[in-house]
């Protein structure tokens, strides 16, 4: 399917109508707070148990359902990438978050109509897969969201960068090493 610009810009203005209007709902409806979870700068309780429920599912093999202390550090650095990015982009995580912790657009997305405290491993799997396989951009997108910034979360943890067998990186001077111009070979400075 062929995306032009026109179609590109009604999908995002749908996209952005349907965000505010879910966030604005959950609201109002008391389904979502306003206010941080517990330790957390930008999380919500509600995110905080989706999350929880999502984060064994993305790091299938990484973090069991049942290590919560590996589970409570991937979504403790997830607050903390959140806080590293712009307002705008926090906004937009916390609206897409407001439509998942909606129990009527949950359940309509997500097929999952139970909270996310209460939901299995396999009912979070199925949940998260249904955003990835649905017909609805805004809904792959979210599911993109997800997993991108939870794996980003979870190798943000220094023991977890470590098992990767990288070196962390350094000051870029430190790394670069000088390359004189005249002793380069022609085929790089061409």
């Amino acid at each position: 399917m062929r995306t032009d610009r026109r179609d590109f810009l009604k999908v995002s203005l749908a996209g952005a109508a349907t965000l505010s209007t879910v966030s604005f709902g959950a609201t109002i409806s008391g389904c979502s707070s306003s206010t941080p979870a517990k330790g957390m700068k930008h999380l919500r309780v509600e995110d905080v148990a989706m999350l929880s429920a999502l984060t064994p599912v993305v790091m299938a093999g990484k973090v069991s359902p049942d290590d919560q202390p590996g589970i409570q550090s991937v979504v403790q650095s997830f607050d903390t990438l959140l806080d590293d990015t712009s307002p705008a982009v926090i906004a937009i995580v916390l609206q897409a978050f407001d439509l998942l912790n909606l129990a009527p657009a949950r359940g309509l997305a997500t097929g999952l109509w139970r909270p996310w405290s209460k939901a299995s491993y396999d009912d979070s799997a199925s949940a998260l897969f249904r955003l990835r396989d649905s017909g609805m951009e805004l809904l792959n997108s979210i599911y993109a969201a997800i997993v991108r910034l939870t794996v980003s979360s979870y190798y943000l943890i220094e023991e977890n960068a470590a098992a990767t067998g990288y070196r962390p990186p350094m000051k870029v001077a430190e790394v670069l090493p000088s390359v004189d111009v005249e002793e380069a070979p022609k085929e790089v400075v061409q």
